[in-house]
């Protein structure tokens, strides 16, 4: 009978070096997989967040396309996500301006206590429209009245006080906003400026209407 010679076997040394690099690729394969799973949901969170960037603007206006002299305060979101209004304030040389009314009475004499039209050698006013800004939602290219006043023979010098008021930027609004993902700015409206903040804080006098 005839002795077979038994196959020659790895040294046992070498399968451990195998297997160790076996074990080292799949690691490898393994973190980088989880480095491009973490940078493409970033990627995407970034994206989501881009689309849905909200931006304030305010927009002042003195006239309509028929002609008529109107005083407007408008803001609108430029941006293309909703815009929640967490704060809104205005401010007339300066000081805090806490309604329309306190606004038409310092800059203009209006007296909240006294019929319309006012005393004698004072500017008249008339009637004014307000609307609210802050505690509530602008969609994405949606504009927002807080304030409009018809031009007429009567309230002529008001109407000339506040449009060189805006002209010299002697009044100024400011809102603070934040996005559907709660991540929030705060703006003065002057040029395409928002300062990113972590959270709204509540102004010393906030504007109501």
């Amino acid at each position: 009978m005839t002795d077979i010679d038994p196959l020659p076997q790895a040294p046992h040394h070498r399968r451990h070096w195998l297997e160790y690099v076996a074990t080292g690729a799949a690691l490898f394969i393994s973190a980088v997989s989880l480095w491009v799973a973490i940078g493409t949901m970033d990627a995407n969170n970034k994206m989501v967040a881009a689309a849905s960037w909200p931006f304030l603007q305010i927009d002042t206006s003195d006239g309509l396309p028929d002609g008529t002299e109107v005083m407007r305060f408008d803001v609108s979101n430029a941006g293309v996500g909703p815009a929640i209004v967490q704060t809104f304030e205005t401010q007339l040389d300066g000081k805090p301006v806490k309604s329309s009314a306190e606004l038409l009475a310092r800059c203009c004499g209006f007296d909240p206590k006294k019929p319309r039209p006012v005393i004698v050698n004072q500017p008249q006013i008339g009637s004014w429209t307000t609307g609210t800004i802050a505690q509530s939602v602008i969609r994405a290219g949606e504009m927002r009245e807080f304030f409009r006043l018809v031009k007429t023979d009567k309230n002529d010098r008001t109407y000339q006080i506040l449009k060189k008021a805006v002209a010299e930027r002697r009044l100024l609004a400011r809102a603070c906003w934040c996005s559907v993902f709660n991540e929030c700015w705060q703006g003065s409206f002057i040029g395409l400026k928002a300062e990113r903040v972590d959270t709204c804080a509540v102004p010393a006098v906030p504007y109501s209407q």
